[in-house]
């Protein structure tokens, strides 16, 4: 696995989401309280950025259609038929990593 850098985890606050692009894939960064997840960065319903929408309560919710999904599996609540694709994530030394060409699509 290659894993790039995206920003110092000082920046990602708790409840906060924000994109960025890595090898040329848009990738959702989510901070809850329990760590950093990453996801590609489209909704599982029509492929529009999640980063559009919001992250409250850890759950993300498209601003399209309102799909929302669990903020720490990327398991869909609404409907739960939906999933986000799933990339692994860790943080060193203050940063966070993500492997952005990772092709399972789902858990690290």
């Amino acid at each position: 696995m290659v894993f790039a850098r995206t920003c110092p985890l000082e920046q990602l606050w708790i409840g906060e989401m924000r994109s960025c692009v890595l090898g040329g894939r848009r990738v959702l960064l989510v901070r809850v309280d329990d760590g950093v997840h990453a996801y590609e960065d489209r909704c599982a319903h029509l492929g529009l950025p999640l980063s559009n929408g919001t992250l409250s309560n850890g759950v993300i919710t498209c601003s399209a259609h309102g799909f929302q999904y669990d903020a720490r599996t990327g398991r869909g609540i609404n409907p739960r038929s939906a999933r986000l694709t799933q990339l692994p994530v860790r943080v060193d030394d203050g940063q966070i990593w993500v492997e952005p060409d990772d092709t399972k699509g789902g858990a690290p």
